[in-house]
């Protein structure tokens, strides 16, 4: 695996020392209000109307992003990938950033292609994600109304969230409802039209893979509608789930594996026990592992992803979660037989809201953190290389970097946030910190 990232960081640094080719090939697009990005790490922007009438493949092909494009050729640094650069500053050459991740996905037929492309051409992607709603029946703590109903519904029975300070502390003062403009069953919604006329076109002979994020989708209609669409299709895909679903919902699910070559459940968790139910609200931790469990056993082809969201408030136990998952691991393969390797884990540093960053806590906690999670990632050969590439790049991280580039928060406006954030939100979910957070962010918590 390192032989193949190098190999891949070698070929697009030869192009430019700031080329990714996850802006080309890759797209992130929330259908429910119109906004696009090359991948999770920068913020979405707004897909124009006026070139979206002219060509549904400006649903991808946005000018803000061929301008970001003739940018990376140019070796210029896109703001908006400030993730990448801040890991690449560390100057590690054993650390690999997202950047050599992403374009690792692509052959090095493909990805000198784009070389030889017109600065303004108009691209398929290759890996394409959707998000068709906000419907959804949880509520997590980073996530907000415009990507969670329950989040929506929450605002608008209790109220904003109030003496908020910082950028994405205003976030938690709105219901969301413009992340829905076409409201909760997408009547009328020209965005989702021209995304069908667009695979239906023949995006869908282009793909690689496809994959249907949320909300929840299991809960969407529109999903469904896709879903019903399939015909033994060349590309793989793949669905974002929380997994609080019902027996049924999850058989439905588990059952699309015989449209594809290659089906792909991606989950979230990374913190343990009550400490995940309260980063996670709406989660039972217990249910949530029987659930993956029961997906992967019963149907073994299928392959499991946990992404996991780095945060001040999901740092705390990150080391049992990752020894829990680790020994549900091994079980699952003594169930199961075969080369399969179920739970495939990834690690995110949460950016936004930055009130939530774990470069909120003190340093002396972060090394502490660091080391607890050093120590269950060395003492075990159950990782695969990516894995343990993704956690030493989580513990350099935490030991090294005290802030993100595109953070422009006061600290005492972040601390001020995450108090007010914390409080309030314990007391909406009905979740009192003492009984749900270990004893160590308490401690903390009681300080600030």
């Amino acid at each position: 695996m390192s032989t193949q990232l190098t190999r891949t960081r070698d070929l697009i640094d030869a192009i430019s020392p700031s080329f990714c080719a996850a802006k080309w090939y890759n797209a992130s697009i929330w259908l429910s209000n119109g906004r696009t990005a090359s991948c999770h790490h920068p913020l979405a922007h707004f897909i124009p109307t006026a070139e979206l009438m002219k060509n549904p493949s400006a649903l991808h092909n946005t000018s803000t992003k061929k301008t970001f494009r003739i940018e990376m050729l140019e070796g210029k640094r896109p703001e908006e990938c400030s993730y990448c650069w801040r890991v690449e500053d560390l100057n590690d050459p054993n650390i690999y950033s997202d950047r050599v991740y992403k374009s690792m996905v692509y052959s090095p037929g493909d990805i000198m292609d784009i070389t030889s492309l017109a600065p303004d051409a108009n691209v398929d992607p290759k890996n394409l994600e959707i998000c068709f709603d906000n419907l959804c029946n949880m509520a997590c703590s980073y996530c907000n109304s415009e990507f969670s109903s329950t989040w929506s519904s929450d605002i608008a029975s209790n109220g904003p969230y109030k003496d908020m300070k910082t950028n994405g502390g205003h976030t938690y003062e709105n219901d969301g409802q413009h992340g829905m403009p076409f409201g909760s069953k997408n009547e009328g919604n020209f965005y989702i039209k021209k995304f069908f006329d667009w695979f239906n076109g023949g995006l869908r002979k282009s793909l690689q893979e496809l994959r249907v994020s949320g909300g929840e989708p299991t809960r969407s209609p529109d999903f469904w509608k896709l879903v019903d669409s399939f015909n033994r299709e060349s590309f793989n895909f793949a669905v974002n789930t929380n997994l609080m679903i019902d027996e049924e919902r999850l058989t439905k699910l588990i059952n699309i594996k015989d449209q594809f070559r290659k089906f792909d459940i991606y989950t979230s968790g990374e913190a343990h026990g009550k400490n995940a139910n309260f980063v996670r609200s709406g989660l039972d931790y217990d249910t949530w592992k029987k659930n993956l469990y029961t997906l992967q056993t019963s149907a073994p082809s299928i392959n499991t992803h946990i992404m996991m969201t780095v945060s001040a408030l999901s740092v705390w136990t990150i080391d049992k979660f990752l020894e829990d998952i680790l020994q549900l691991r091994q079980e699952t393969k003594e169930q199961i037989k075969g080369n399969t390797i179920p739970y495939h884990m990834s690690v995110n540093i949460l950016r936004f809201p930055s009130f939530q960053s774990v470069n909120l806590l003190p340093q002396d906690i972060k090394t502490a953190l660091a080391a607890k999670i050093e120590a269950v990632v060395e003492s075990t050969t159950l990782l695969t290389e990516l894995e343990k590439n993704n956690f030493v790049r989580c513990i350099a991280y935490l030991r090294e970097v005290d802030k993100s580039y595109e953070d422009t928060d006061t600290t005492e406006n972040k601390i001020n946030d995450f108090k007010q954030f914390v409080n309030q939100y314990s007391t909406r979910r009905n979740m009192p910190i003492e009984q749900y957070m270990p004893e160590e962010f308490i401690n903390w918590f009681n300080t600030l």
